[in-house]
């Protein structure tokens, strides 16, 4: 077995990598929208979501489900598309992957409720100051959902989501979560 991080010899995550790890704080954004991630976006949780996202490594899901899967109510998992076009380039859908690992370890479904739009100007790594392509609803929720995403970096798109769902009550799970000027939530 080689580090999912860095590619040595040894087990999922080598020592040196597993350091690297560090707990994300809860967020709380506008609405009173929570964002639970099960790291912060630096180290090898920046090298495991870049090589989700882009060479389509999904152990990083269970990684992820590891940190999080306890922290999160039992309520159906709604993924944040990729855009169309990203995921035709990748292979992948990034969201998607860690809701099914998520599903899998809490039971509960994955609702594709989420329509993913053509193609969006990219986000990762860009200007995150410009407006987030809207996102469309496949189903009208109405009951609490548990909403998915890769990166949270301002918020923006968990917002849309969130939006376009039109959920009574919603929880954003994210794989790394960038922290940024939105106020940390010490609790659940």
């Amino acid at each position: 077995m080689v580090c999912l991080a860095c590619h040595t010899a040894g087990s999922r995550l080598c020592a040196d990598c597993a350091r690297t790890l560090r707990p994300a704080p809860e967020r709380l954004l506008p609405g009173g929208i929570r964002v639970v991630a099960a790291f912060e976006h630096v180290g090898a949780a920046r090298v495991l979501v870049h090589h989700l996202k882009y060479r389509g490594v999904e152990a990083y899901a269970d990684v992820v489900t590891d940190r999080l899967a306890g922290r999160l109510p039992v309520f159906p998992l709604v993924p944040i598309p990729r855009a169309l076009s990203r995921r035709i380039k990748y292979g992948i859908d990034p969201a998607r992957v860690i809701a099914k690992a998520l599903s899998r370890r809490m039971g509960v479904p994955v609702l594709d409720a989420l329509a993913p739009p053509l193609h969006a100007p990219r986000r990762a790594g860009g200007d995150h100051g410009g407006p987030v392509r809207p996102l469309r609803a496949r189903m009208r929720l109405r009951f609490p959902v548990v909403v998915v995403d890769d990166v949270v970096t301002t918020g923006a798109t968990a917002l849309a989501a969130v939006a376009a769902l039109g959920a009574d009550e919603s929880r954003l799970v994210a794989a790394a979560n960038v922290v940024c000027e939105v106020s940390n939530v010490t609790s659940v």
